[in-house]
């Protein structure tokens, strides 16, 4: 079972500042758009209707924060209208309007909103019973290109909604009476609204932006109307004179009793639905973002029981639908909100505007709250939408040819999915972008991504440290853990690899990814890896990259990994990564460099040694000052000695035959190298290299006949010492070779 999802800890002092922030101004953001969603429900049922209309869709908003605080939603969430949902309502609203059986009643507006209410309430019971189906766990399996075209598709359709209220022309008029009924000064009105909000957003993002343009485009459309009249601009909205709405679904069972609800289970239950099930899906597409602010993975099952209930109360109470608003939960987390207590603020910022301003709501243009639809449907492209699409239009030429033809099969699901949502509706636009995903996933293969995952306790790199500092990283490597990952990470692949990142971030705290063997990366995979980054970064966890492919590399930095993982982070190869971290795990675990010279003494030649003995022993060596980059031996060359450099790691370079060389092995300061040349007096077989200047001590066979002879004492030392380095290797070749047979 998920644990409680308790908000990231705030090193700034508390969450008070940008809850506060966030849910003043969500509330002045969602004020406007209420305006015109609320006359969605009930446009079938007359112009007396209209604000009841409004006064249920801003009671929807306040209990939706308020419930939202007593049931523990998750922290940034922020409910309202939604532009799909309500243009249900409308429709049903529309049939029941013509339904022979209202048509006969006393008051058939009435009986409507009552049905309306009743289906709310309803849908708000099947969103409970979806969290009890495991809907909300299937989201992690919706890919993110499907994710991506779904926020176009209804950004798309908020633009398409603002079009003929910035021109000044109501928005039940056809498209076809458009060119007659314009007014360009609405578009004036318009387009000052909109360029205000952008300059605010980027000039000024702290204040809040939309609430002081419908202001100040509130205050133009007035003033041409004093100069020019009011007939060369659109219309504006409708003034509220309370805020709880005068019907109640509760009051009609209390005096009728359910029974007279039964009847129209059959009318309300496909739409009930339908409204449930495009409430939860764009409920839950607000929980990546919520996760990524607050760094944490949230169970979306128990957000959805949670949202269910609260629309089943609203319902009761004479609210209509309401779902968490992309946009919304985009403006409340941007201020700074992380805690339930931003959907209080919400709540009671709402409603004293209403209790304050509902008389003077009625002067705002549909100009202006069209400008601030836009805005809306602006931020809901994220910048990974963006990036996508940049790559497509620009790195055709540098990108291989399967890469590009997989970035480009992904960036046609986002648009396939957008319109589909745009001509059909949301549902369709997910099962179509599901399925042209599963064809990109059954392409690739269904492979585990995750190959092995060890720590540096058996897995050390190429660089042989002294015998100390190994059993240091014996007793502390379990604090770096290597996941080698392989084959296509993509969306089917890519919540298993969060998992194991996840997981391996509770006992260490340098996680490495071997991207070595991953053939190709897509934007969810991508995507999934940044916001482990950002998880991990909230623990005060590390993540490095290692081994990645260019064009893996590339569809990496395009979604923005670069930014959670410091370029220092990404590295050639897995050896260079962990070497890298084991000299992090000595400095924090011995208080010195692991790379720093020391003394003939401290070396591992004389471990174990007196002081006079380790002077005496040093008198037989012979010292060699090197260069930086100099070769210390050659491969072929006759080897009748070891040595041990005091100063400088010495690389082991395999020489190749196209001129280069690959690196087999890296000894720190201090470790002895060369030996075995010196016990079966073979030839060099390799090159030995020194990364930096300084000393380098040689104990020829000669001089060690002569310590055998004159002090055996010694001998016996330095026998042991290079038995028990031998060992040390061995045993770390050993578990090298257990590893590979493991897969």
């Amino acid at each position: 079972m998920p644990g409680p999802e308790a908000p990231t800890p705030d090193r700034t002092g508390g969450h008070w500042r940008g809850d506060l922030a966030g849910g003043v101004n969500a509330a002045l953001v969602a004020l406007p758009i209420e305006l015109i969603y609320g006359l969605f429900a009930v446009a079938p049922l007359g112009l007396d209707w209209a604000e009841h209309g409004l006064r249920a869709a801003l009671w929807a908003c306040v209990l939706g924060g308020l419930l939202g605080a007593v049931l523990r939603t998750a922290g940034g969430m922020i409910t309202g209208t939604a532009s799909v949902t309500a243009l249900l309502l409308g429709t049903l609203a529309a049939s029941l309007m013509h339904h022979p059986l209202i048509q006969a009643g006393p008051d058939p507006a009435a009986t409507a909103f009552m049905l309306l209410l009743a289906c709310t309430a309803l849908a708000g019971v099947m969103q409970w019973l979806f969290s009890l189906a495991g809907v909300g766990r299937m989201l992690k399996f919706v890919p993110y290109p499907v994710l991506s075209g779904l926020m176009c598709g209804v950004a798309t359709l908020l633009t398409l909604a603002a079009l003929r209220p910035a021109l000044g022309v109501a928005s039940t008029a056809s498209w076809g009476a458009v060119p007659a009924l314009w007014h360009p000064l609405s578009l004036l009105v318009f387009g000052a609204t909109l360029g205000l909000c952008f300059w605010l957003r980027q000039r000024f993002p702290l204040l809040p932006g939309p609430a002081l343009a419908m202001l100040a485009g509130s205050l133009l459309h007035h003033g041409l109307a004093a100069v020019v009249g009011a007939s060369g601009l659109g219309g504006t909205s409708i003034a509220i004179q309370a805020l709880v709405p005068g019907h109640t679904l509760w009051q009609a069972i209390a005096a009728q009793g359910p029974v007279n609800l039964w009847p129209w289970l059959p009318t309300l239950l496909p739409y009930a639905l339908a409204i449930a099930a495009l409430a939860s899906l764009e409920s839950l597409l607000c929980l990546p973002s919520i996760d990524e602010a607050r760094n944490q993975r949230s169970d979306g099952d128990r957000q959805l029981r949670r949202l269910g209930i609260g629309n089943a109360l609203a319902g009761l109470l004479g609210a209509t639908m309401s779902t968490s608003n992309p946009a919304r939960v985009a403006i409340n987390l941007a201020s700074g909100a992380r805690t339930p207590w931003s959907g209080v603020v919400y709540s009671v910022t709402l409603l004293l505007a209403v209790l304050l301003l509902g008389s003077w709501l009625g002067l705002v243009p549909h100009a202006v709250t069209a400008a601030i639809l836009v805005l809306m449907a602006s931020r809901m492209v994220d910048d990974g939408t963006r990036h996508m699409a940049l790559q497509v239009l620009r790195r055709q030429a540098s990108m291989a040819r399967e890469q590009y033809r997989l970035l480009l099969a992904n960036f046609s699901v986002v648009l396939l999915v957008a319109l589909v949502v745009v001509f059909g509706d949301m549902l369709k636009g997910v099962a179509v972008g599901v399925l042209a995903a599963m064809f990109l996933f059954v392409r690739a293969g269904m492979r585990a991504v995750v190959r092995r995952v060890t720590t540096a306790e058996m897995r050390r790199s190429l660089k042989v440290r002294s015998i100390g500092d190994m059993q240091v990283l014996a007793r502390q490597g379990a604090q770096v853990v290597i996941i080698e990952a392989e084959g296509a990470l993509f969306f089917g692949t890519a919540d298993q690899l969060a998992r194991e990142i996840d997981a391996a971030a509770a006992t260490a705290r340098w996680l490495i990814l071997d991207l070595q063997r991953v053939t190709d990366v897509d934007p969810t995979g991508a995507r999934s890896l940044l916001l482990a980054a950002k998880r991990l970064h909230s623990r005060q966890r590390s993540l490095a990259l290692a081994g990645a492919q260019t064009r893996v590399e590339r569809v990496l930095q395009a979604m923005g990994l670069d930014a959670s993982v410091a370029p220092v982070h990404w590295y050639d190869d897995l050896d260079t990564a962990l070497e890298s971290h084991e000299d992090m795990l000595l400095r924090e675990s011995t208080d010195r460099e692991p790379s720093t010279g020391m003394s003939f003494l401290q070396t591992a030649l004389a471990e174990g040694m007196t002081y006079a003995q380790g002077k005496l022993l040093q008198s037989f060596l012979v010292q060699r000052d090197v260069a930086a980059g100099e070769r210390i031996f050659h491969t072929g060359e006759p080897g009748n000695s070891l040595l041990v450099a005091t100063e400088s790691v010495v690389d082991i370079l395999l020489p190749l035959e196209n001129g280069r060389a690959r690196r087999i092995a890296s000894f720190a300061p201090g470790v002895v190298f060369g030996e075995m040349a010196l016990l079966d007096n073979k030839p060099r077989s390799a090159d030995a290299v020194a990364k930096s200047a300084g000393a380098v001590w040689e104990l020829t066979r000669d001089q060690l006949s002569r310590i055998e002879q004159a002090h055996p004492d010694i001998a016996r030392c330095i026998q042991y010492n290079l038995s028990r380095s031998l060992a040390e290797r061995l045993r770390l070749t050993t578990a090298e070779l257990r590893l590979a047979t493991e897969r």
